[in-house]
């Protein structure tokens, strides 16, 4: 039996219909795209220190278990990093920078500077550290994603007589309170981002003796001072 040309078409269509729906039925279900968190810094963002599952134990790995699985948070710590473009180790010239570049994030968050308050650093081009902050910030802000960026005061340099802690980089908190932490406040406000006040709020919120966030140097915060910082991070930037 023959089948008319009207007839044929209505079958081709329900054909169509028919083999569309078999495909929505066995197809994955679509996920919506992870929101994109960078986190850019240095040894103490590395999480220089943590012998024992460093990138869970890091702030950015407290900062994924905190914001869920909606969030993708990485780790773009290089150890020794400084902002200052012509520092002993610019963050400018690491792989990390451009990992994170790459990346393409919805959010950055920087916490750089601590490197800088070493006098072959501070001494010799500390003046240029405003300007130099307002280029990375710029540089994310060209990004695809055009994210939104925080940058964040380093935690404090943490000297105990009593149980010898100190560090032999040179790294101090004199600087970090009277140079870096003012010329980051001056680039955030200049580039019109929030500021993540963590130096001040570490010793605000902290339940121990400073010293016990930092057992081991002074300058790098142990498990303990990570969560702390993490969470932190999480109120300033998610609350």
């Amino acid at each position: 039996m023959q089948i008319s040309g009207k007839f044929r078409h209505i079958f081709f269509l329900c054909s169509l219909v028919c083999f569309g729906c078999v495909l929505s039925a066995n197809a994955p279900r679509a996920t919506a795209a992870r929101v994109r968190i960078a986190c850019v810094g240095d040894s103490i963002t590395w999480g220089y220190t943590i012998t024992h599952d460093r990138l869970a134990r890091a702030w950015p790995g407290v900062l994924q278990k905190l914001v869920g699985k909606k969030y993708k948070s990485d780790n773009f710590g290089h150890s020794g990093a400084t902002l200052l473009k012509k520092g002993n180790l610019p963050y400018w010239t690491t792989p990390e920078f451009k990992a994170a570049t790459k990346f393409d994030p919805n959010i950055v968050i920087i916490m750089l500077g601590t490197n800088d308050t070493k006098p072959k650093n501070w001494k010799k081009y500390g003046s240029q550290f405003t300007a130099n902050a307002e280029s990375l910030i710029r540089h994310f802000e060209h990004l695809q994603a055009h994210p939104k960026i925080y940058i964040c005061t380093p935690p404090p340099v943490v000297r105990n007589q009593k149980l010898g802690i100190g560090n032999p980089w040179g790294i101090n908190e004199k600087v970090l309170v009277h140079g870096v932490i003012p010329a980051i406040k001056r680039a955030a406000r200049a580039m019109h981002i929030p500021v993540v006040h963590l130096h001040g709020l570490m010793m605000k919120r902290a339940t121990e003796p400073m010293y016990k966030y930092f057992a081991h140097d002074g300058v790098h915060p142990d498990p303990l001072g990570q969560a702390l910082m993490g969470k932190i991070i999480y109120r300033a930037v998610f609350q």
